[in-house]
C-alpha cells in the first residue's frame, strides 16, 4: 500500500499509549500533505487539541511531499504536539528527517529513532523535553 492510495477512503490506523498517539505507516513509501492532515484529524478526534506526543512509524517512508514540512510547523500543529518520534532506519528516512530539521524544524522536539520501544521510551520518561535530535 501506498500512501497515495489513502485518497481512496484507507485511512491507516492509530493507537494510544497514555498521552502518546502512535501511527503506523508500514508499507508506505510517500507521505503527502493529505495524509498529514488524515493523521491529524485522528489525534485531535482522539485527544482534542490538548497537546501530545506522537510516534511515527515509517520504516518504508522514501518520499515526502514538501508541504509536509510545512504543516508540521504550522501553529495549530504545533500547539497540540509536544514532542515527536520519527521510527524507522534507513538511509533515506534518515536524510529526510536531517533536511526537515535543517529547515523547518517546530517548536516540539523532534528525534528519530531506529526502534519503536526506545521511541516510546524516549516520550514516556520526559527525555522528549531536552530538546530536538
Amino acid at each position: 500500500m501506498s500512501i497515495r492510495d489513502t485518497g481512496l477512503g484507507l485511512a491507516p490506523g492509530y493507537e494510544v499509549d497514555g498521552d502518546i498517539i502512535l501511527h503506523d505507516l508500514t508499507g508506505f513509501s510517500h507521505l503527502s500533505l493529505e495524509l498529514m492532515h488524515t493523521l491529524y484529524k485522528q489525534r485531535v478526534r482522539q485527544r482534542g487539541k490538548q497537546p501530545c506526543a506522537v510516534v511515527l512509524l515509517v520504516p518504508d517512508v522514501l518520499t515526502v511531499d514538501f508541504e509536509v514540512q510545512i504543516h508540521a510547523s504550522n501553529p495549530t500543529v504545533q500547539a497540540s504536539t509536544s514532542a515527536f518520534a520519527v521510527v524507522g532506519d534507513s538511509f533515506m528516512l534518515k536524510h529526510l528527517t536531517s533536511m526537515f530539521l535543517s529547515y523547518h524544524a517546530p517548536d516540539y522536539p523532534v528525534r528519530l529513532f531506529s526502534d519503536r520501544a526506545t521511541a516510546l521510551a524516549w516520550l514516556k520518561e520526559g527525555k522528549a523535553g531536552s530538546g530536538v535530535g
